[in-house]
């Protein structure tokens, strides 16, 4: 039974001898797509030409094209057939730069899941919030504004000793434990969104923050295509649904969107935003192409030009 094996510059069909071959073409980005296809645990069209063979490969990605077991060594040099270090080296390169890219685009699904898991549980936050307060009114005439607090004083509360009491005392305090835990998911995920944040894009995150800046990322589909994008449509990520009823019905259009969050903008005077948005979607188009292309850190010299220019604004 012949043996196959598969190098980075071809594939052989051997026994005292080779018997047949495929090698691949001299080319970086081809050799590359057949690493990472290798990686991934396919077979490559070359090794599937070879299965009429009747052979013994030792990977078991190969397992449906030969019977697995123990082969003879290969004994075979890249460059007897024309294929150089160089080559290979380059082909290594665009083989860890595709991963990379793939390991940002499946980050990016991930903190946009985090993105909405974050929202979701501010609303839940929100509701048991009010819920615990409307409750608590009945026993107190105070009113604790911080959930934290709330929850806390409910957790001392003495309600009765009837049977009933108990059983509300009870209820009560579970809410109030509810409450507590649904600050503290809120807090590892923000800690996480953080996390990423601060290693994917760290110009982003120090201009806008992280939880917009994930979000941005999120609309955009990643942090590439963030930086790719104009400043004006940056500026309206999120407003899709007032971009289309201005494009639908002739409504005014959308200034702003998911930038609107932040506090430059939704602290001012309306007729300051628009100015304010353009300024920071402007600086953010910078600060997405330094994170995705040239890695340079710059926040601190724009966040310098966006403070100068907002007081500007804020003066005119």
């Amino acid at each position: 039974m012949p043996f196959l094996k598969t190098k980075w510059f071809g594939v052989f069909v051997y026994d005292k001898e080779i018997i047949d071959k495929k090698l691949f073409p001299k080319n970086a980005d081809e050799i590359a797509k057949r690493l990472y296809k290798i990686q991934k645990g396919e077979v490559l069209e070359e090794e599937e030409a070879f299965k009429h063979y009747d052979l013994i490969v030792d990977e078991n990605r190969l397992k449906r094209i030969g019977k697995v077991g123990k082969i003879k060594e290969l004994k075979v040099k890249a460059e007897d057939f024309g294929y150089s270090k160089e080559l290979l080296l380059k082909a290594c390169i665009k083989l860890a730069t595709k991963k990379i890219e793939e390991e940002q685009k499946e980050r990016t699904k991930r903190i946009s899941e985090a993105v909405d898991a974050l929202d979701d549980i501010i609303k839940i936050t929100n509701m048991v919030l009010e819920r615990l307060r409307d409750w608590y009114s009945y026993f107190s005439f105070e009113e604790i504004e911080d959930g934290k607090e709330l929850a806390e004083e409910i957790l001392k509360m003495k309600i009765g000793n009837g049977e009933l009491d108990k059983l509300e005392e009870k209820s009560i305090k579970s809410m109030a434990n509810l409450l507590l835990l649904l600050y503290k998911t809120r807090e590892e995920i923000e800690k996480y969104i953080r996390k990423v944040m601060e290693e994917m894009a760290p110009n982003v995150c120090k201009i806008i923050g992280s939880n917009i800046g994930a979000r941005l990322i999120a609309y955009a589909g990643g942090i590439e295509k963030l930086a790719t994008m104009p400043a004006g449509t940056i500026q309206v990520l999120g407003a899709e649904k007032a971009l289309f009823k201005h494009i639908k019905d002739g409504t005014p259009p959308p200034k702003h969107g998911v930038i609107f969050q932040h506090e430059m903008i939704n602290k001012a005077p309306k007729n300051k935003r628009g100015k304010i948005a353009r300024l920071l979607a402007t600086k953010l188009a910078i600060a997405a192409k330094a994170d995705a292309f040239t890695k340079n850190y710059i926040a601190d010299e724009l966040k310098k030009e966006i403070e100068e220019r907002y007081r500007e604004i804020m003066k005119s």
